[in-house]
C-alpha cells in the first residue's frame, strides 16, 4: 500500500465516473488522499452515498453527483457540478466502461452500440466538456482516459470492447495535441486485468470460474491479477503536477503482460 501524501493533488478538484466500484474507487480515495476534492459520479445514488460516507471518514473531500454517462446531458451536469462546489475542474477521469463477451459473429447491434455509447462517445463527452471548462478557467488541466491493454492486444471474444478501447487511445492523442499550448494534458490509462465487479461478472458467466482465474493469472509474468490500487496510482501521477511532461500517451500497467513474445 502506498503512502498518501496529502498534498500532491492539493488545490486541485476533479471527476471521476464509474466512481462507485472497482477502479473508479480506488482512483477516487487516492485522490481524495492526496488532497484532491473529487466528485463521484455514479447511477446507483445509495451505492454512491455509502463510498463517500465512507471516504469522508478518513478524512477526503468528495461528494456525489448521480449521473449516466450515456447520457450527454447528464456528462455536462457533472462537469459543471464540480465547477459550481469547488469553483474549478483540474482533473477529468473518464472511467466508467460497458463489457461485452462476443466474438464478432455473435455480437449483437444492441451490444455494439451500448459499447460505443459508453466506451468511446461518454468519454468523447467527458473530454468535450471538460476541455471547454478548462480553457474558460485558463489555468490548464489534466484528463485522464481509462483505456486498457486491450487496445494493444485482442482476445477472440472481445470484439467491441477491443476497437472501443483503441478508439480511446486514437481520441486522447488528438486530444492531447490540440490543447496543450493551453496547458491541458490528456492521457490514457492501460490497466491489465484487475480485481473488479467487472471481472467478477466475467467468471460468474463461464463454466469453471477456478479454471479461468488461473489461466488469467497465468498468463501475468508475475502470475497474479492486479489490484485497483495498482492502476489508480498511475491515475494520481498523470494528475499531479509531477506529470506535466507526460501527455497524449498512455501508461501502460500490466505487470509486463505486454513485454512477453508468447
Amino acid at each position: 500500500m502506498v503512502e498518501r501524501t496529502g498534498i500532491r493533488l492539493k488545490g486541485k478538484a476533479g471527476v471521476i465516473t464509474g466512481a462507485t466500484s472497482g477502479l473508479g474507487l480506488a482512483v477516487l480515495r487516492a485522490m481524495a488522499a492526496e488532497g484532491a476534492a473529487m466528485i463521484a459520479v455514479g447511477r446507483d445514488a445509495e451505492r454512491g452515498e455509502r463510498v463517500v460516507n465512507a471516504i469522508r471518514a478518513e478524512g477526503g473531500n468528495v461528494s456525489f453527483f448521480a449521473a449516466n454517462v450515456s447520457k450527454e446531458a447528464d456528462v455536462v451536469a457533472a462537469v459543471n457540478h464540480c465547477r459550481e462546489v469547488h469553483g474549478s475542474i483540474d482533473i477529468m477521469h473518464n472511467n466508467a466502461a460497458h463489457f461485452v463477451t462476443a466474438e464478432l459473429h455473435e455480437t449483437s447491434n444492441d451490444q455494439w452500440d451500448a459499447s460505443i455509447l459508453t466506451n468511446l462517445t461518454a468519454v468523447f463527452w467527458g473530454c468535450k466538456y471538460a476541455v471547454e471548462a478548462m480553457r474558460a478557467q485558463g489555468r490548464g488541466g489534466a484528463i485522464i482516459n481509462t483505456a486498457s491493454v486491450a487496445a494493444y492486444t485482442a482476445t477472440a471474444d472481445t470484439a467491441a470492447y477491443v476497437a472501443t478501447k483503441s478508439g480511446v487511445l486514437g481520441l486522447t492523442k488528438a486530444i492531447a495535441l490540440a490543447y496543450a499550448d493551453e496547458g491541458i494534458r490528456c492521457n490514457a490509462l492501460c490497466p491489465g486485468d484487475f480485481e473488479s465487479p467487472l471481472l467478477e461478472q466475467f467468471f460468474a458467466r463461464v463454466d469453471d470460474p477456478v479454471a479461468a482465474r488461473r489461466e488469467i493469472e497465468a498468463a501475468y509474468p508475475t502470475k497474479r491479477i492486479l489490484s485497483p490500487d495498482d492502476v489508480a496510482n498511475g491515475a494520481v501521477f498523470l494528475a499531479s503536477d509531477e506529470a506535466r511532461g507526460v501527455n497524449g500517451t498512455s501508461l501502460v500497467i500490466d505487470d509486463g503482460l505486454l513485454a512477453k513474445t508468447y
